[in-house]
Parts: structure tokens; sequence; C-alpha cells
């Protein structure tokens, strides 16, 4: 039964949607990979090691909404519908991480004392 398929009829504006979150989450990633490696070839030891844990957590957390995009999509999708799930989902953590962040330091502002 194809009528059960979600996403039947969709496909070309699935791929295109997905190639768009591909594209916005590699320019955030691009840009957070450049700010954790900007001084590569100055780095000691122990920064070196700091950058290389950065990456791989980055990675990880990657793969990891990618994968939970698909099982969101389900098995009854379309292809083009779990590629549009797997690149909308970190897209979507990428933004609603440092937006809940930022709700979070408004409703509880941190408290500064000056010694003097």
């Amino acid at each position: 039964m194809n009528s059960d398929i979600k996403g039947l009829g969709r496909e070309t504006v699935d791929l295109r949607l997905g190639a768009v979150y591909a594209l916005l989450t590699v320019v955030i990633d691009g840009y957070l990979l450049s700010r954790i490696w900007r001084w590569a070839g100055e780095q000691t030891p122990g920064e070196h090691h700091a950058a290389v844990v950065q990456t791989v957590s980055l990675l990880g957390f990657l793969a990891f909404t990618m994968l939970l995009g698909v099982a969101v999509a389900g098995a009854r999708s379309t292809r083009q519908r779990r590629w549009r799930y797997a690149m909308f989902s970190p897209l979507l953590c990428q933004l609603l991480v440092p937006a809940a962040l930022m709700v979070y330091l408004l409703l509880n502002p941190p408290h500064f004392s000056i010694p003097w």
C-alpha cells in the first residue's frame, strides 16, 4: 500500500529542504570548528587534546541528532523525508540549545559582585 507511506509526492521539496538544512548545519559547524581550532599551530598539548575532545563531541552530537531525526521520520516514510528529518534535527538542536540558554539566563541572571 503506497498510500501508507508518509511524504509520498513531496520528494523534491523534501530533498531541497534537506539540502538547505544541511548547508545551514555545515555553516554553523564550520564556524564552531574554526573557533575550536583557531590557534592550532600554537596550542599546548593540553589545549590540543581539549580541541580534539570538543571536535569529537561535536561530531558525536551531530551523528546522534541525525539518527534521532531519522527515527522521528519513521520507517513508513520516503527516503527523501528521512533525509529532511535527519538534516533538520541537528539544525534545530543547534539553534534551540543556545536559545534555551539565553532564556534561562534572562530569567535567572547571574549575580556578579565587584569587590571594591
